[in-house]
Order: C-alpha cells, then sequence, then structure tokens
C-alpha cells in the first residue's frame, strides 16, 4: 500500500509493534528505484559543500541493530542508503560536526568507502556516478522527513 511520508510516496509492507508503540514499515526508494529526480533534488545540488542536515529522525535499536524511523515510521532501504543514513546520523546527531564538515565530506567518506571495499580506485565518472547517486539518496531523505 502506498503512503505519503513527507513529499513522497512510499510502500507499506507491515506493521511491528517495538516497546508498546506499533511503527509501519517503509520502503525508501533507492536512486536507482526513485524516477526522476526527488522534490529536494535542487536545494542538495545547489547546497553540497555548505549543508550541515540535522537529523531529525530517530533511530530505532532492533536486535542490535539501528534502523532509522520517522514518527511512526520505521524506513527500510538498501545497503548503501542506510550506511550513508548512519554517516549523516553519527556526524550530524551523534558527535558535533568540525566547523568544515559538511555534506559533501561525509558523501566523499562514503564514495572512499566504496573504493576500499571493492579493492581499487573509482575513475572519475564512477565518483561522478556514485555523488550524484548519494546527492539523490540525501534528496530522497530530506523529502521524507529524516534529515532537513
Amino acid at each position: 500500500m502506498k503512503e505519503r511520508l513527507g513529499k513522497i510516496e512510499v510502500e507499506v509492507k507491515g506493521e511491528i509493534e517495538i516497546n508498546g508503540e506499533t511503527y509501519k514499515i517503509a520502503e525508501v526508494p533507492s536512486a536507482d528505484e526513485y524516477k526522476g529526480f526527488p522534490p529536494s533534488w535542487e536545494f542538495v545540488k545547489n547546497s553540497m559543500l555548505s549543508w550541515k542536515p540535522y537529523f531529525k529522525g530517530k533511530m530505532v535499536e532492533i536486535n542490535g541493530q539501528l534502523i532509522p524511523a520517522v514518527g511512526n515510521y520505521l524506513l527500510n532501504m538498501d545497503e548503501e542508503m542506510y550506511e550513508l543514513t548512519l554517516r549523516v546520523y553519527q556526524a550530524f546527531k551523534l558527535n558535533k560536526p568540525l566547523l568544515e564538515t559538511n555534506i559533501s565530506v561525509i558523501v566523499t567518506d562514503q564514495i572512499n568507502e566504496v573504493e576500499r571495499k571493492i579493492g581499487r580506485a573509482l575513475n572519475s565518472e564512477e565518483k561522478t556516478a556514485y555523488y550524484i547517486r548519494y546527492a539523490v539518496e540525501l534528496a530522497i531523505l530530506r523529502d521524507i522527513g529524516l534529515i532537513n
């Protein structure tokens, strides 16, 4: 069943009760699944070097794993988007970021982690593709209300 979460529609896969609270399980589209550009795309594209997002959602611990949540929605997302979300959470919610830390630094760190995992340096086209992918995913996270 489709429901509107913030500015975009998400697929709700069911409900779960955790510590007496009922959450809907929402499938968050990745950059590959989202058609076109999300509503916040222009903001994210134009603000990458200065944006320090505020993490508006919360992290719910389930079986030792932190799951992002907005209101009564638990957010189910692909692994890359989840890792990006965790980096944003750690940088801007748990820790007080350094003055020079902005979302572009987080995206660059994420790309460096991709290179480490695959065991080689990405070429400039691959890096650009990842940068755009992560920017689209950040726009999606902003549009659903997880970050501002």
